[in-house]
């Protein structure tokens, strides 16, 4: 084990019974975490499937597979562990037992924007529902995007709150009565269309969950040992969830700090925490206290402790005594004032305080340095961001609302408008009107773009008079003619993987995401005579004009904090992270207090915990305190000075602090610590990522690296239509299930249509017919190959030093004893047969380990092939293994290495590539 104090070890080895562990800022929490998993996964007869790991975030939940890999004795496969975030979980549980669920095969997961978007699409039936406009109107909600809006947010409150909560539906609020009668419409309009959203995920896993004994047993029998992370952030129908798993085994330890719950916001509540042990009975929990810092010097610490001294806490949080555990002690202050009464003199003298650290060398980079806000909703946020970029400082703040303003977006924006604007009627929007004579101005250097805008321009005229052989494509595609031109590819720059150096190209591949859903969402395949002028009108005059309103954020690193420059976060944004030195802003900011209708219909929905009169001051006294505490060697509290600036609530700490430039506070002892990079191992998979790249460097960089996206192909409809379909009937095989022709239809059909759903293509339904009875030729045909299964769909991960390689198995059969692996693919034999052999012997390797027992025999088996290439036998000796192994080392290190370089030929493949013309010019 790393070293571990006292209490950390108590609580690694504590791993019997519920526990829970308070621990405070620093305190070690993730390395704990780690070290108890890996002393579970090293107990005798414990597997990784045994263990539950909830985590808030995709990126904590990254760090902890790839420390834990390094940690576990055994070569344990750890991707069969229940690891990830509490909706990832509930998408595997939901997954793992879907014919129990009211969704379907090809279900949709609407993030927070689609959700929106669904919402407003179906505006017209939720103002069908009685009480509609007299709840708009209370709620301040005029316009069609403020309603949609208003319903997403109260939508998912209902959702959150509706398990064992009589007030919902025995309430006769008139509010409340509305709401109850809008969700129960909502969760209709979503199922019909085979989709769910976030909140709904986490019920539809509860409901499986709860109303099916036989599933419940078998996880509460194969998940013994649970652990939740930032505890204090979870809601009430999470924490129903973890508990019911649990069962009476009650092996459930969670990890938190009641201080530093911040997201009341989105339904969660610190009840969860602070009532944790009243679960159980009185002495059954055990209590262990991490309180020992090892992030922040004394000063900081003490400043923290007093700061939430300062309210009378009335027994509503724990008490606790923070110290600090670093070795190196204070030998200047560790909390100062940078202020001024005048807000250009504060500009210059943040600016001069940061200047002179770096320039003296005190620190090496100005990613030592993170300034927090309570929200970029603040001019003085935002004059103080342009301040510092035109005295050369980089700012690192992809949370700001920037997206729209960037020139690459105005960029993109002013070409569509020069393709689409008909009588100038999008001009008179001051916006557009910038983008379009940016886009202007570019394209008079780029006369190959300007000719493609003209042709295109001619093209629109013919189909809006009636020419119904001619076609556009739609959006996207669009979007993707761009990159032939060189006023486009100046944006676009595969040299580094910096996320400032290379923020346009990551912007870019944001707006090709964007696109994607606009598409989608009105069902574009083409832009012709019937959707041309109807789907370029919403486009520009509501589509783009509510994603502006939604704030679109960039990019984010994967690093805590990218080289060169300097990082502007909002408090939320900067949970979890830490920073050499750390400038708090917003000291002006009051104590929200919410308006008395959103509040008092919150208290009619909630089962509130804390006293109603005192929520709105405890949320703001965390909220600074989670700020504080992310310093490590120094506290900054930044502030214009004024009448009411800083909030007197401040008064009691900031009158005290010296000033950065005042005599009590020596430059010369101050010492900051170096940002630690990033060690987490990159995860990889055979088809997404190694495919991939093997097939192009530059094609892997741009839809993996930066994150374009495309659309899929009819070919990859048929593939993932045949290949659920097979899986489907196998583990109906394997589940002695009765199947028929008659059967296997309907499932080939239900997956058809929910598919068709999801993924927007133009069927051929003469191949559709041709795939189905390539299935039941499998079906008839290949007895020997079905009536032996033994698993189907076998997760197996790949553990090396640097990096995670991902997979699924489809089909392992067990005939006398004897094991063999299965491939189903559904193309014809081509260039990518080594490919897959290759990834075929990585999962003899893999599934030897698993079962204990020697795989004999691994097959390609290709479905739309004759008979006589059908079944292809894969070379699995040790040898061939082993050479395999070396070359994935040596494919993997180039990915992590961002290796891009490809020979100056173009073969067959480049012919009708959208970056044909992009690699001519850099390669």
């Amino acid at each position: 084990m790393e070293d571990l104090n006292e209490k950390q070890l108590e609580a690694v080895k504590q791993i019997d019974g519920p526990v829970l562990i308070l621990a405070g800022p620093g305190a070690g929490k993730t390395k704990t975490m780690i070290e108890r998993t890996a002393y579970i996964l090293n107990q005798d007869g414990v597997l990784p499937e045994n263990i539950l790991l909830s985590t808030f975030t995709d990126k904590a939940s990254n760090e902890l597979i790839s420390r834990i890999s390094r940690k576990i004795k055994n070569n344990l496969d750890i991707s069969q562990m229940y690891i990830g975030t509490i909706h990832s979980l509930c998408h595997r549980i939901i997954d793992e037992n879907l014919e129990y669920s009211k969704l379907e095969k090809n279900y949709r997961i609407f993030d927070d924007l689609e959700q929106k978007f669904f919402i407003y699409s179906k505006l017209k039936e939720f103002e069908k529902v009685e009480g509609c406009k007299e709840f708009f109107r209370r709620n301040e909600a005029f316009t069609a995007w403020q309603k949609s809006g208003n319903l997403q947010k109260w939508v998912d409150r209902v959702n959150e709150e509706r398990i064992n909560n009589t007030k919902i539906y025995e309430s006769s609020n008139i509010d409340i009565v509305f709401l109850r009668r809008v969700h129960e419409r909502y969760l209709e309009l979503l199922y019909e269309e085979n989709a769910i959203d976030f909140s709904n995920l986490q019920y539809e896993c509860y409901t499986i969950l709860a109303t099916n004994e036989e599933i419940l047993k078998k996880y509460q029998e194969k998940i013994k040992y649970i652990m939740i992370d930032e505890y204090q952030d979870t809601n009430s129908i999470q924490e129903k969830i973890f508990f019911l798993i649990a069962g009476e085994r009650k092996n459930i330890c969670v990890v938190g700090d009641d201080d530093q719950g911040l997201y009341r916001f989105r339904g969660a509540t610190v009840k969860n925490i602070l009532n944790f042990q009243r679960n159980f009975k009185e002495g059954e929990c055990k209590r262990i206290d991490l309180n020992i810092n090892y992030r922040s010097n004394q000063d900081i610490i003490d400043f923290c402790n007093r700061w939430m001294d300062t309210l009378n806490w009335n027994n509503w949080r724990y008490e606790k005594n923070i110290v600090s555990g670093r070795k190196d002690k204070n030998s200047c202050l560790g909390v100062v004032k940078v202020a001024d009464i005048n807000e250009r003199e504060w500009q210059k003298k943040i600016y001069n305080f940061i200047t002179y650290l770096k320039n003296t060398k005190k620190i090496e980079d100005f990613n030592q340095i993170a300034f927090l806000f309570k929200t970029f909703l603040d001019g003085k946020v935002t004059r103080l961001e342009e301040y510092l970029e035109k005295k050369g400082i980089q700012i690192y703040s992809p949370r700001s609302g920037k997206y729209f303003e960037r020139e690459e977006i105005r960029f993109v924006i002013g070409l569509f408008l020069c393709i689409f604007h008909r009588d100038k009627n999008y001009l008179s929007d001051l916006y557009y009107n910038e983008c379009y004579n940016l886009a202007k101005k570019e394209i008079r250097e780029d006369r190959e773009i300007a000719d493609y805008i003209i042709q295109i321009r001619k093209d629109i005229e013919k189909i809006i008079d009636g020419d119904e052989g001619l076609e556009l494509g739609n959006f996207l595609s669009i979007f993707y003619e761009f990159f032939r031109f060189k006023s486009f590819q100046k944006y676009i720059d595969l040299s580094e993987n910096h996320i400032l150096k290379n923020r346009k190209t990551y912007n870019l591949g944001i707006f090709s995401q964007l696109l994607l859903k606009f598409d989608n969402f009105c069902k574009l395949k083409k832009l012709n005579k019937d959707n041309l002028l109807k789907s370029v009108d919403y486009f520009f005059h509501y589509h783009l004009q509510f994603l502006m309103l939604h704030k679109i954020k960039e990019y984010e690193s994967k690093d805590l904090s990218p080289k060169g420059a300097v990082s502007f976060l909002t408090i939320h944004q900067s949970k979890g992270l830490e920073f050499p030195l750390v400038i708090v802003g917003s000291l002006d900011k009051k104590i929200e207090r919410k308006a008395s209708l959103e509040r008092q219909l919150e208290l009619e929905l909630y089962q509130e915990y804390e006293p109603k009169n005192r929520i709105d001051e405890f949320d703001y006294f965390r909220l600074f305190y989670t700020a504080f505490s992310r310093a490590k060697n120094l506290l900054a509290l930044g502030c214009v000075e004024g009448e009411y600036s800083p909030n007197r609530i401040f008064n009691k700490g900031y009158k005290d602090l010296s000033d950065v430039r005042s005599e009590e506070f020596y430059y010369k002892d101050l010492k900051f610590d170096k940002v630690e990079e990033s060690n987490v191992k990159e995860i990889i998979s055979f088809t997404s990522h190694v495919a991939l790249y093997e097939r192009c460097p530059i094609l892997y960089k741009i839809f993996r690296g930066y994150e374009f996206t495309r659309e899929s192909t009819f070919g990859e409809f048929v593939g993932t239509l045949l290949h659920e379909t097979l899986e489907e009937i196998n583990k109906k095989i394997k589940n002695s299930q009765l199947l028929d022709e008659e059967i296997i239809k309907n499932i080939y059909d239900k997956n058809y249509k929910n598919l068709l759903k999801k993924v927007d293509v133009i069927p051929d339904e003469d191949f559709i017919d041709y795939g189905f009875s390539k299935i039941m030729d499998y079906y008839e045909n290949y007895k020997d190959i079905h009536s032996y299964i033994k698993d189907c769909e076998v997760k197996v991960s790949f553990i090396r030093d640097n990096y995670i390689i991902e997979g699924i198995a489809d089909l392992v059969i067990e005939r006398d004893g004897e094991l063999e692996i299965i491939d189903f693919k559904t193309g014809k034999i081509g260039k990518n047969i080594e490919q897959y052999k290759e990834q075929l012997r990585i999962y003899t390797k893999l599934l030897s380990e698993k079962y204990n027992q020697k795989i004999k025999r691994a097959k390609l088996f290709y479905l739309t092939e004759n008979n006589f290439n059908k079944i292809i036998e894969v070379d699995i000796g040790d040898e061939a293994v082993e050479e395999t192994i070396n070359r994935f080392d040596t494919v993997a290190q180039k990915i992590i290495n961002n290796e891009i370089e490809v020979e100056k030929t173009f073969d067959k493949k480049c012919e009708n590539c959208f970056l044909r013309n992009y690699c001519e010019k850099i390669l």
